[in-house]
């Protein structure tokens, strides 16, 4: 079967998983698993289990565990911080393209030249389970809402965990020759992208305090370098996949 299911993890008791609500009704309703079918299913912490239905009822779907596969979280992981798009569709969509990609941390902020926009996290969980769940991830990435760029730092600093934090700011308009590295440090690398207004002045002021580098994703003598927010999100992403 080509479907990979959710569990939360404390749905997860010795041997035995609980699918509850959408998943159970995904796995009856919609694809008309019975009692002694097989599927499989991930509890978003690195781990992929081979399951046997032994029991259905309409809101809840228990299993046996037949096999367990763990997989280790990498070494070198990735971060992006977004300044908050005003569009709906044009966030969310960046964000199932992250997922999709593999990243690890997803900062929205407020920038300078964000249009104040109100996101549902509950919402935007529920793209990364299901953007997670079709690429067959075992390590969901986590979503973290942030004021400011301040405050997307300390976060990144709490997250890391004592690991390298590694920091880049992509910027349309630099004026040095700095590009994207080569290849990723181990540790925590998180790149800041701005809204569709980019960067504010104070902004710079602020990355250049920090001593945090400032990259060119375009070509400054091509005709269009200039990329949209989610274009650069995906470009950052798609150059270590």
């Amino acid at each position: 079967m080509n479907v990979q299911f959710y569990v939360h993890p404390s749905h997860v008791v010795s041997n035995t998983v609980r699918l509850q609500e959408s998943e159970c009704l995904h796995a009856t309703q919609v694809l008309r698993l019975r009692v002694g079918d097989r599927c499989i299913a991930t509890d978003g912490c690195g781990h992929r289990f081979e399951l046997e239905l032994v029991s259905i009822t309409r809101k809840e779907a228990q299993a046996v565990i037949l096999h367990t596969d763990s997989f280790q979280k990498s070494s070198v992981l990735r971060g992006v911080a977004l300044g908050s798009l005003y569009k709906k569709d044009r966030i969310e969509w960046a964000l199932e393209k992250a997922v999709e990609l593999g990243v690890d941390y997803f900062y929205i902020y407020q920038a300078d030249n964000s249009e104040r926009a109100r996101w549902k996290k509950s919402r935007l969980e529920q793209i990364i389970l299901s953007a997670s769940k079709q690429s067959k991830r075992t390590w969901f990435p986590e979503l973290i809402l942030a004021d400011n760029l301040q405050q997307v730092k300390l976060e990144a600093v709490k997250r890391s965990e004592g690991k390298e934090l590694n920091l880049w700011a992509a910027h349309e308009s630099v004026t040095s020759s700095e590009r994207l590295p080569k290849k990723l440090l181990e540790g925590c690398n998180l790149f800041f992208i701005g809204p569709e207004g980019g960067f504010s002045a104070n902004e710079l002021s602020w990355f250049k305090q920090e001593r945090i580098p400032q990259i060119l994703l375009g070509d400054e003598l091509a005709d269009g370098s200039v990329l949209r927010a989610e274009t650069a999100l995906v470009t950052i992403l798609a150059k270590y996949y």
